[in-house]
């Protein structure tokens, strides 16, 4: 298919509280799961974590690229530890949903610097990558249905924060909506193949 994507998980993130691991407090740092997307000759790359001093190495040991061969980066929402690589990425696009984008710049409006960087992904994203609206976890949260040679993936964010997450169709705790952060997730059962969750390794969805 000319419009399939190529895929790969650049950093694996972790939680600082894992509640199926049997923990109450913070024992770990927290990272976002970054995942690089390749749709012909464009190279997109979803919310950068960790910080660039990991990221940058990571990047290259992954896929053997700099962060200048990267034409874009798209964020799924606008928490703090799903861009705390942005900085790596100052010369290429940068593209969130328009409702995710909003929501941020409502919420947040110290970040203004940071936030006017961003443009609406609506409409302009590469061959076989599109927008799948996710909510729950936070306000406009979007994550992205991709085709691949092996079915849908969805790169979700933090609508699926781990495997065990998504086995139990739960939202973390800091979801803006539990129900229809089970709901989201008990969508994504029905529509993808291959799920990249916020906070972990790739879910095969059998």
């Amino acid at each position: 298919m000319s419009d399939t994507v190529q895929f790969t998980i650049v950093n694996i993130g972790t939680l600082s509280i894992n509640k199926f691991w049997g923990e109450t407090e913070r024992v770990r740092s927290v990272s976002a799961t970054c995942t690089l997307l390749q749709s012909g000759e464009t190279r997109l790359l979803v919310d950068p974590s960790p910080e660039p001093a990991a990221l940058e190495p990571m990047l290259y040991a992954r896929t053997g690229l700099r962060p200048a061969a990267i034409d874009a980066v798209f964020l799924t929402h606008w928490h703090g530890d799903h861009r705390y690589g942005l900085a790596s990425f100052e010369g290429v696009t940068w593209w969130m949903a328009a409702e995710s984008l909003a929501a941020w710049q409502r919420q947040q409006s110290g970040e203004a610097a940071l936030w006017e960087r961003f443009q609406p992904a609506e409409g302009i994203l590469p061959a076989g990558i599109a927008l799948y609206p996710s909510p729950g976890h936070a306000v406009g949260h979007c994550s992205l249905r991709v085709e691949t040679a092996w079915g849908p993936l969805i790169v979700a964010g933090d609508a699926v924060m781990t495997p065990e997450f998504f086995a139990a169709e739960e939202g973390y705790h800091n979801s803006v909506d539990f129900e229809q952060a089970a709901e989201t997730i008990r969508a994504i059962k029905r529509t993808a193949r291959i799920v990249i969750p916020g906070h972990g390794n790739l879910i095969l969805n059998l």
